[in-house]
């Protein structure tokens, strides 16, 4: 299973190395709101858990500078878990990840913002597990897959610097055990996440932007 991480950060990396050249940076912050599904093999019961809140943190670079497509690859730190309340106690999970994400970036300019929808993969490594459910015997994975989609808008603005807000909903996938949070028989558990965050990006100038007028000569 690292062989095939490995290689799909390779073959990423690759991908990005082509691009014609870094369209923008930036870093991010928000809120994370996440729960987690319990799924017990023997006797066949799933359990969804409430939710807790969390922060997340991310520094990103969008590559091509295409007038409706972009990609988007980030490191990003994020707090995940949920409340698991018994009639004897409320336990509390928390695990933080430091995720690899990448996204294809769909975006439309209008007049004064810019919507955009975002889809792509995540590869999650779990830095702490603070986990006190009483069916949780082991550790949760190392690393693992996961998927997100997310919604946003970017606030035209004049200079460099852009200001944008934009949602995610973030999960597991189950049936597959290298998308899986927690896969320890009897019990596998699937990480659901929603996040909100704002951000501030430094967009480079375009190639044949200039601030110079040019000059014709007869």
């Amino acid at each position: 299973m690292k062989k095939i991480f490995l290689i799909l950060i390779v073959v990423l990396i690759s991908l990005q190395g082509k691009a014609q050249f870094v369209n923008a940076i930036g870093i991010t912050g928000g809120v994370s709101y996440s729960t987690q599904k319990f799924y017990f093999i023997d006797p066949e019961v799933i359990l969804k858990k409430k939710y807790q809140f969390g922060l997340n943190a991310s520094v990103f670079a969008e590559f091509f500078s295409h007038k409706y497509v972009r990609w988007v690859s980030e490191i990003q730190y994020n707090q995940k878990g949920c409340i698991d309340k018994q009639p004897e106690a409320k336990y509390k999970n928390r695990l933080s990840y430091l995720c690899w994400n990448n996204y294809l970036k769909i975006r439309y300019e209008l007049f004064n913002i810019i919507p955009y929808v975002l889809a792509g993969p995540r590869l999650e490594y779990k830095l702490t597990q603070k986990t006190t459910s009483p069916p949780i015997t082991d550790k949760f994975e190392q690393l693992h897959l996961s998927a997100a989609v997310g919604a946003g808008v970017e606030f035209i603005s004049y200079g460099n610097i852009k200001f944008f807000v934009e949602g995610f909903y973030n999960t597991d996938v189950k049936h597959y055990a290298f998308a899986m949070a927690y896969v320890k028989p009897p019990l596998d558990i699937k990480n659901i996440n929603f996040e909100l965050r704002v951000g501030l990006k430094y967009q480079f100038q375009k190639r044949g932007e200039s601030c110079n007028t040019p000059t014709y000569m007869d």
